[in-house]
């Protein structure tokens, strides 16, 4: 097992002997055989534990019997205790969730010193997490089980059953704790591990080392299913600073829409079903329609789909008392003679107004519904709702789109069309050339 494990290694971490590692052990047979291992080869490692004070005196005594293994081993240790039926508490989490997510952002906030976090899961490890994954719903992704390295993290002992740990524990004489949890059907993986896993080794006995091989192959599939599915996206998505915009017509062209529209969206937290309602609302003609993830939105616009992250759209009026608060806002600001006026062409992104009919201060604010004014070049007023709809602006767009305003007058849509009541006409003496932000 010795000689198999460091070959392993070696095609995880192209030089072993160079690197740091930081092991995560709890205590029982896998971790404890896997900082062996590590000593036994001489490699750089330090040892991390968690103590969850799930199990009464048993969790400290896994705790002592750690602190024990790391002075043998003349290696460094982390510990870190929790109270974890609290954290757990109004999470919605599994008490198994929320020690996972303890650990795990423990093990991130230590780790900056090592170039690797080592944990000990094994090929039964990962034959339950498929099947805990089918179990539950799952596509392709979870049919790959628990990657060998997934950035920092890296998990050697993937090839190797927990009978071969426990032979080879047994065989070198390796004392370990056990967890006594681990027995018990209260907990989903453990039912997988106590009561399916040894039905099914009936029908097979070598079960372990075919899910093992058959996940080697998904994660070859897998990982070419993503290369075609990442270049169809690159031919119906174009992703801005802020947003990814996905062309309806392009999808609908696809034979396999449905498909690549969910591959598109997963990373941004949308579920199976939501990606069915989306798929549904581009065949109508409701523009405008909103879906939400947990953390992002999307928008149906004319012939797009906008994603965009969720942010807070409240925001506070700017007061501007002078020129030097515009400038401060980012604007750019200057005030001249009609007569040194020559070339000046007003767009939408700067505008030309009285400087008589400004009077400060001055209001910087989001826009809100009632709004008013009176585009320039038009002689009647317009609701900027309306404006908006002429002008195709969508939802997304709107929520960032702020106005200028004097004494309650709208001076400016910002970036979209200045007001025509604060235009230079033929009694103008000096006037604001005032240009948006870039």
């Amino acid at each position: 097992m010795e000689t198999r494990f460091f070959q392993h290694l070696q095609t995880l971490v192209p030089h072993p002997e160079k690197a740091r590692f930081l092991l995560t052990v709890s205590g029982g047979k896998d971790s404890t055989v896997l900082a062996h291992l590590f000593q036994r080869f001489n490699l750089d490692f330090a040892i991390a534990h968690c103590n969850f004070h799930l199990r009464d005196t048993d969790s400290d005594a896994d705790m002592d019997f750690v602190k024990n293994l790391a002075e043998k081993f003349h290696k460094g240790l982390f510990i870190r205790e929790f109270d974890t039926f609290s954290e757990q508490k109004d999470s919605g989490k599994s008490i198994e969730m929320t020690a996972r997510d303890l650990r795990y952002e423990w093990f991130n906030k230590i780790s900056a010193t090592f170039n690797y976090v080592v944990t000990a899961h094994h090929a039964d490890d990962n034959a339950e997490t498929i099947l805990l994954n089918l179990t539950r719903g799952t596509g392709l992704k979870g049919l790959t089980g628990i990657p060998a390295l997934n950035g920092k993290f890296l998990r050697p002992l993937l090839p190797f059953s927990s009978d071969e740990i426990l032979h080879y524990a047994q065989e070198n004489h390796i004392d370990f704790r056990t967890d006594q949890t681990n027995f018990s059907e209260k907990y989903q993986r453990n039912k997988i591990r106590l009561a399916i896993l040894p039905q099914l080794q009936e029908i097979n006995p070598s079960l372990i080392a075919t899910l093992t091989k058959n996940i080697a192959h998904f994660q070859q599939q897998f990982a070419f299913y993503q290369r075609e599915i990442n270049k169809k996206m690159q031919s119906i998505c174009v992703k801005n600073a802020d947003s990814l915009l996905i062309s309806i017509e392009k999808l609908q062209n696809e034979p396999d829409q449905s498909i690549l529209l969910y591959e598109t969206l997963k990373p941004y937290g949308f579920s199976s079903n939501t990606t069915e309602e989306i798929l549904t609302a581009i065949d109508g003609t409701n523009i405008g329609q909103l879906f939400f993830s947990p953390t992002h939105q999307l928008l149906k616009d004319r012939n797009l789909l906008i994603i965009k992250k969720i942010e807070d759209s409240t925001s506070h009026a700017i007061i501007i008392h002078d020129e030097n608060d515009l400038r401060k806002a980012g604007f750019e600001v200057s005030r001249v003679s009609i007569t040194e006026i020559t070339d000046f062409k007003q767009d939408t992104n700067s505008i030309l107004v009285d400087a008589d009919k400004l009077h400060f201060p001055l209001t910087i604010r989001n826009w809100k519904e009632g709004d008013k004014f009176r585009p320039f070049g038009m002689r009647g007023q317009q609701k900027l709702s309306d404006f908006f709809v002429n002008q195709k602006v969508n939802r997304f767009q709107k929520s960032q789109i702020k106005i200028l305003s004097s004494e309650n007058q709208i001076v400016w849509v910002i970036g979209l069309r200045a007001d025509d009541r604060f235009k230079v006409d033929e009694r103008t003496r000096e006037c604001w050339i005032i240009r948006q932000p870039q």
